[in-house]
This record gives C-alpha cells, sequence and structure tokens, in this order.
C-alpha cells in the first residue's frame, strides 16, 4: 500500500471530500458509478476489476530472488514483453503483488518476499491486468475531465493523484487541439500510469458540473492483504457494496483505544459516506467496538470507495475482508 502524504491530505481537507460511491451492482459483473463534482477532491477505489488473465496452482516461491513460479505457463506469449504492463498476482489468503516482470518459464516476480504464503503444489492463484489512467478514464478523456489547453496544469485543470512506483503523481490531460494526452507534471506520459485497486486515488475537479466515472468490470471475491504504513494511508475498499466497519476485519490488524482517547495513539480509519467521519476500534479490555469521534456506534457504517487510515504506529499488516454475501472460491 502507499502512503498518502500529509500536505495533499490537508489541502484536500481544506477543498471538502466527496464520497466514492452511489451506485454499485455486486453481481459477479458489473458497474459502479462516481460523481465527480467541481471544486472538490473525490475519493475514488476501483472495486470492479479486470477480469482473470491467468488462474492455477503455484509450483514454487523463491526467497532470492523474489518470485513465484507456475508450471507450464509461458507469461511471455500470454501477456507480452516484461514490462509492457503491471499486473496483480492474487493468492487466496488475500496477498496480492504488483508483477512487472515475467518468464516465458512460468516465472512472476514479485516485490516480496512471500515464500512463508505458499504451499508448493497446493496454494492457488489468480492473475489480473491493473488498469491504468487510459483505461478508466479513456485514452481521449472520454470520462470528460477539463484539460489543460494553455500548457498550465495548475490553472482551472482538473487533476489526478495517483501513487506510481511509491510516489505521489499528479496527472492530467492535455489538449491544446493538437496535441493530446495524459501528463504528469514532469511532462511524462501518464497514459499507463497503473491504478491499483487495493490504493485508490483521488481526483480534484475545478469548475464545471457534475460528471459521472463509471467502471465496470468483476466483482473481487476474496479478500486483500497489504501493509499501512506510518502516517496517512489511501485504500480501497476493493469490494463495490456492502462491507461495513463491523465486517472489515481491520480491528484484528489497527492499535485499538484503550483509555477513551482517539487522538492520541489508537489508529483512526476517516470515512466519506457522504460527510467526514472519524472511526477508531475502541478496547479496553471490558468494552469492544467501533465508535465514531462523537461516540457513537460506527459498526454498522459502510466501508465503499476510497477511504483513509491514520496509522500512529509502526508499519503494520492488514487483511481488508470482503461482504459475507459474495462466495469466496
Amino acid at each position: 500500500m502507499k502512503k498518502l502524504t500529509y500536505s495533499i491530505f490537508a489541502a484536500a481537507l481544506a477543498c471538502g471530500f466527496a464520497s466514492a460511491t452511489t451506485t454499485a451492482y455486486t453481481t459477479p459483473v458489473g458497474y459502479v458509478t462516481t460523481p465527480i463534482a467541481p471544486s472538490q477532491f473525490t475519493f475514488v477505489g476501483l472495486t470492479v476489476h479486470n477480469p482473470t488473465i491467468s488462474a492455477g496452482v503455484l509450483a514454487s516461491a523463491s526467497a532470492t530472488p523474489k518470485s513465484v513460479t507456475v508450471t507450464g505457463v509461458d507469461f511471455v506469449a500470454l501477456l507480452g514483453a516484461p514490462g509492457t504492463g503491471t499486473y496483480i498476482l492474487e493468492l487466496a489468503d488475500g496477498t496480492i503483488q504488483e508483477i512487472i516482470n515475467w518468464t516465458a518459464a512460468g516465472v512472476l516476480d514479485t516485490v516480496d518476499d512471500i515464500t512463508g504464503k505458499v504451499v508448493a503444489g497446493t496454494t492457488t492463484y489468480k492473475l489480473r491486468k491493473a488498469s491504468t489512467v487510459s483505461d478508466v478514464f479513456g485514452a481521449t478523456n472520454s470520462a470528460g475531465l477539463t484539460p489543460d489547453r494553455v500548457g498550465d496544469y495548475t490553472t482551472n485543470t482538473d487533476l489526478l493523484y495517483v501513487f506510481v512506483d511509491g510516489a505521489l503523481k499528479i496527472v492530467y490531460y492535455y489538449n491544446d487541439g493538437t496535441t493530446t494526452g495524459w501528463f504528469d507534471a514532469d511532462g511524462n506520459d501518464a497514459s499507463k500510469y497503473p491504478l491499483v485497486y487495493a490504493d485508490g486515488f483521488y481526483v480534484k475537479r475545478t469548475a464545471g458540473s457534475t460528471i459521472s466515472l463509471v467502471t465496470t468490470g468483476e466483482v473481487k471475491q476474496a479478500p486483500t492483504s497489504g501493509v499501512v504504513n506510518h502516517g496517512w494511508n489511501f485504500l480501497s475498499s476493493v469490494a463495490p457494496a456492502g462491507l461495513t466497519l463491523g465486517t472489515s476485519g481491520l480491528q484484528n490488524f489497527l492499535t485499538a483505544d484503550a483509555i477513551g482517547d482517539y487522538q492520541t495513539v489508537c489508529d483512526n480509519v476517516y470515512l466519506y459516506t457522504p460527510a467526514l467521519k472519524i472511526c477508531y476500534y475502541y478496547n479496553d479490555g471490558t468494552t469492544a467496538g467501533w465508535f465514531d469521534s462523537d461516540g457513537n456506534d460506527a459498526t454498522g457504517a459502510s466501508v465503499e470507495g476510497a477511504f483513509l487510515i491514520l496509522d500512529r504506529g509502526a508499519t503494520k499488516p492488514y487483511t481488508l475482508s470482503i461482504p459475507a454475501s459474495y462466495t469466496n472460491p
């Protein structure tokens, strides 16, 4: 998972936030409609996903080099040349890895050593292509964001904030009537920047009317595991609908409030439903449960689209559950 810098988050708070998801259809294949309103930041989590490209059983995993192997699969023939896209490896226990290198001999290079998660010949996997900026917003900006027309993206231009290789990137669409395309703040082609579903991204819309961003795909039917870092972490619910704080499983990983002061030691979850809601898990050894900053029961608070976790401690792993109504293969 990626860390949201404080300065960007503070700016977003000043402008206001919007809830990312309003309409979700939770059949195995469906779509989600996200309203992106003017003069505010909109949190967006990709909650329907690209189809599975490859699935089966892992033959082995290696710590040096960090990788997994699938017998009988030529990933070059299946995916194309290594480095030409980002793919997401999913294990049944929720472990995910971003994959950018592979071989014809069935090897997928992983970011982390996941040998402890793999039982050779038993552990199952799925592989999906990560969506890109042009996949989600259209190669020619069919989503309708306000483009930069004068060579100054800082003025009257809609901006995307996405994480690429751990760094926060500003992305915008440029159209001066002759040259068009997606670019980052350094002028690099940003059309193929991956939008990894576990992290999400957000949009700063300028003036104009509300536009509707429609994403289509499969409903992921397994949990998602990752890590949160000290500070702000921008995450996605992954599931389009039906997940609550009570069913999220986050209480098993985040630091609880044990003293009745959610603002000091414990981790906070920031939800937008649609107003800002700060939540935390309380456990003093006698009473335990989810509450919001006003002391109200937050067990049933919806976790949909994108949300934030303020981790006040060290880096820690987490697993985000799926709604009970989903089928876990």
